[in-house]
């Protein structure tokens, strides 16, 4: 990420973060089901016949009609919050000037 251990990291740095874990876990879930199958490949074949017969029968498209309607619900927020954490994040950046200590015994009128 940086190499200043005083900076704050980057919301994209955040983010790309867990997509590359989610990535992973994915290929990781994958790896492991392909070798389930190579272990079990008639178990497989008949699982997925199981799997294909009930998603027949299921209303896939209202499914998916309802996924959309949540991601297009939800997507206005996710982008305000993901704006604003960038905002932050170069105000932060900007307020980088360096503040002056006074010490507790100071006369408040040289300063």
């Amino acid at each position: 990420m940086t190499t200043d251990p005083h900076s704050v990291p980057s919301v994209d740095d955040g983010i790309r973060s867990v997509l590359h874990s989610g990535k992973e876990k994915t290929l990781d879930c994958l790896g492991k089901w392909e070798d389930r199958v190579r272990k079990h490949p008639v178990e497989s074949v008949l699982g997925a016949v199981v799997v294909g017969c009930l998603l027949h029968r299921m209303p896939v498209r209202s499914i998916l009609v309802a996924k959309v309607k949540l991601v297009s619900a939800l997507a206005p927020p996710a982008l305000l919050a993901y704006g604003a954490a960038k905002l932050c994040e170069i105000l932060q950046k900007k307020s980088t000037r360096p503040v002056e200590v006074i010490p507790p015994d100071a006369n408040p009128r040289e300063y």
